[in-house]
């Protein structure tokens, strides 16, 4: 029998393929949730640091402070850009997840079909081979026939 041949490999391979890129690009946007998350918590660490060495400080002056509302203010639109990064960033990484989630179901059907013309090439083997036993078995039985038949 010929041996087992696929005939959609290159498009099991190429559908391999796309998810493996899809899975990295899932990657690269976890990552960039991750950083956008840590810069938000750098960002009022920093803030609150700033804060808390003006306000502990002994001699606080009136520009210190009017300094300090402004800077406030500029702290919380800073906040506010990278909350709104990390929201996109959110939404990319979920759309992204289904992305990887559709091309696993199609690798995973075309996987399936893969196993089960396997099976199939396997089964007509073997079946290949039980007719070829029988037929050699026979012969020999018509053999030890007609042996015993001419003497």
């Amino acid at each position: 029998m010929a041996p087992f041949q696929f005939r959609l490999a290159r498009v099991l391979d190429w559908y391999r393929e796309r998810c493996r890129l899809e899975e990295n690009r899932l990657g690269v946007l976890s990552d960039l949730v991750v950083r956008a998350e840590s810069a938000i918590r750098f960002h009022r660490k920093e803030v609150l640091a700033h804060q808390t060495e003006l306000l502990h400080s002994k001699n606080l002056r009136a520009f210190e402070l009017a300094a300090l509302g402004s800077f406030c203010r500029q702290a919380k639109k800073r906040e506010a850009q990278l909350s709104e990064h990390w929201i996109k960033s959110r939404s990319s990484l979920e759309n992204q997840r289904k992305v990887v989630l559709a091309a696993q179901q199609r690798l995973h059907l075309v996987e399936k079909l893969h196993d089960r013309r396997l099976g199939e090439h396997r089964y007509q083997e073997a079946r290949e081979l039980e007719e070829l036993a029988s037929e050699t078995y026979l012969a020999a039985f018509v053999r030890d026939l007609n042996d015993n038949n001419v003497a």
